[in-house]
């Protein structure tokens, strides 16, 4: 074997001899290329798009408030990000998102979900356009009932079928209607739920849209959120501020609900 340069062995000497507080342990300003980035406190891409509500029978669904809609986006399969519309809108937004081409499933419950892919996600925003959910009419197409502790609209009259609502448009339940009068509800406080489900509903577990019952309504409503359930603990609580006759409505596809007075009937010979 050869021996070493002089300079060299010298070198690498007072390496070997120098003490661990001397810089050994310091980063140095030499960059040593290994090939791996360090990932960026933000990724750079984003997307952005609109939902549109379809129904042939309802061009109204074109003005807000919209119906509760969630916009899933997926990469690789998983789920990396969720929006949740506004009522008063129809947009989404998402930020933050890396390089990748993603899925997308658009929600709402009273309509057909929609899957969407191949969407390029680079270091700009995405502009994915429009979505079109359709009316999944079987979802909110069926008879509905208002029941409560009010006087005449106990579980007994849904039997009778006093209390059914009319469905001039599919998805949108009122009372009074074609098969039921208006009843007196005289003022207080009572317990209520628009009932979409008779065959299994019993007397003290109703099914249908509510809200929650720690919190205590009062009359006149309009365009009130409301959730579907079962049960006491999503029952609507109201309190009735007068004495009379009230209408009811319930947009199951928006899912709001609007209580109101009706007013009195003019009597015979009042002046105009």
């Amino acid at each position: 074997m050869r021996p070493l340069p002089r300079f060299l062995a010298a070198v690498l000497l007072l390496v070997a001899l120098a003490p661990a507080g001397c810089g050994r342990n310091k980063a140095g300003l030499l960059l040593v290329p290994t090939g791996i980035r360090p990932a960026p406190e933000t990724w750079p891409g984003g997307m952005t798009g609109s939902v549109y509500f379809y129904s042939d029978r309802d061009p109204g669904l074109a003005l807000p408030p919209f119906p509760p809609t969630r916009v899933e986006l997926f990469l690789g399969g998983v789920s990396v990000a969720v929006d949740s519309l506004a009522p008063d809108s129809r947009d989404y937004h998402f930020t933050g998102l890396a390089a990748g081409t993603y899925s997308m499933v658009v929600r709402s419950s009273a309509f057909l979900p929609v899957s969407r892919g191949g969407l390029p996600v680079r270091d700009g925003v995405l502009d994915a356009g429009s979505t079109v959910l359709t009316l999944n009419e079987s979802a909110v197409n069926h008879a509905v009932y208002i029941v409560g502790t009010m006087p005449g609209f106990a579980f007994l009259d849904l039997q009778m079928g006093t209390t059914q609502c009319n469905q001039d448009t599919v998805g949108i339940h009122t009372y009074p209607g074609d098969f039921a009068m208006p009843t007196d509800i005289p003022a207080g406080t009572y317990r209520l739920k628009f009932v979409d489900d008779d065959q299994n509903t019993y007397d003290g577990n109703l099914i249908g849209w509510g809200g929650s019952p720690a919190e205590t309504l009062v009359t006149p409503l309009a365009s009130q959120p409301t959730v579907h359930g079962s049960g006491p603990s999503t029952d609507l609580v109201v309190r009735f501020a007068q004495t009379g006759q009230y209408a009811f409505r319930l947009d199951a596809r928006r899912q709001r609900f609007s209580i109101a007075l009706i007013p009195p009937a003019p009597t015979a010979g009042a002046r105009r």
